[in-house]
């Protein structure tokens, strides 16, 4: 079992170049990669969702790639001869009219939007992927490693509730067993208190629907088929785990809704109420789970 949320940290130094990937995971319905590189790197774009996508099957994962340059030979710096020459004229003329103390500056170059740019050197483009890729791998693996270390403990969680679940659905079976007589014989005296003549056969036909409505072993049967489905899930790792769960933790609301609906005895309905907490509890759980 993986957790959504997790962090991993990958860098890769080569060829002048320094490259950190910092990876992080949050709860989400879906896959989301939100990724974040440098303009020079924008042509790995796919590259490095792909990546992701191969590992992670579910949750917001944010990807951020920062890029050092480590010397001269793996930059290149390009300016707009345009934007300058006009730049340096305007300087001129409104040094001439004394508007302007100073001649024109770098500053006030790179102050233009798209003036200068700073790109990686012509050649640079494959290392540059190559050390992208490397630092990502390793961000990947650590990023797995700690959803996999909250995703024990998440498993841990599930394990126990539903040992908790099992325990609470063997109370319900033993207390069912006599709940479509206890309604019947409460039906009986019911009528008996109202001082009623009722047919004696008529009466009892009428326990009966009362007993049969009140019923929860169907109920029951389909409880003890989910917790056993969701203990082959837990024991698995299939894709899409957490929205396996999810299914069958709404499949086991629904039953515990229903026995609840019938209950008539105090004893069966706190059963009923115990299980439907701990059913809630897990359902929030599965939020988390990839």
């Amino acid at each position: 079992m993986e957790s959504m949320t997790g962090y991993g940290r990958g860098a890769a130094e080569a060829d002048g170049l320094r490259l950190q990937v910092e990876m992080r995971g949050l709860n989400a319905k879906g896959l989301d990669i939100p990724l974040y590189l440098p303009p020079a790197l924008l042509r790995h774009d796919l590259a490095c969702r792909e990546a992701v996508r191969d590992k992670v099957a579910r949750g917001r994962v944010e990807v951020r790639v920062t890029m050092e340059f480590l010397g001269e030979e793996a930059v290149e710096v390009r300016y707009s001869e345009g934007a300058a020459t006009a730049l340096g004229r305007l300087a001129e003329s409104l040094a001439a009219r004394g508007t302007l103390v100073r001649g024109m500056t770098l500053s006030d170059l790179l102050a233009l939007p798209d003036a200068v740019k700073v790109d990686l050197a012509p050649g640079r483009e494959e290392a540059a992927g190559r050390n992208l890729m490397g630092a990502l791998a390793v961000a990947l693996e650590a990023f797995s490693a700690t959803r996999r270390t909250e995703g024990e403990r998440l498993l841990a969680q599930f394990r126990q509730g539903a040992d908790a679940l099992r325990s609470l659905a063997d109370r319900a079976s033993t207390l069912a067993e006599g709940q479509p007589a206890a309604v019947r014989e409460r039906l009986q005296q019911k009528v008996r208190l109202m001082g009623v003549d009722i047919d004696p056969g008529r009466l009892e036909q009428e326990a009966a629907l009362a007993g049969e409505r009140a019923d929860v072993a169907e109920e029951l049967v389909r409880l003890h088929t989910h917790l056993e489905a969701m203990g082959h899930l837990l024991e698995g790792t299939p894709k899409d785990q957490g929205k396996r769960l999810d299914h069958l933790l709404q499949e086991m609301q629904r039953e515990v809704s229903t026995l609840l609906a019938k209950a008539d005895l105090v004893e069966l309905t706190q059963v009923g109420l115990e299980m439907r907490l701990v059913v809630e509890q897990l359902r929030e759980q599965t939020q988390n789970v990839a």
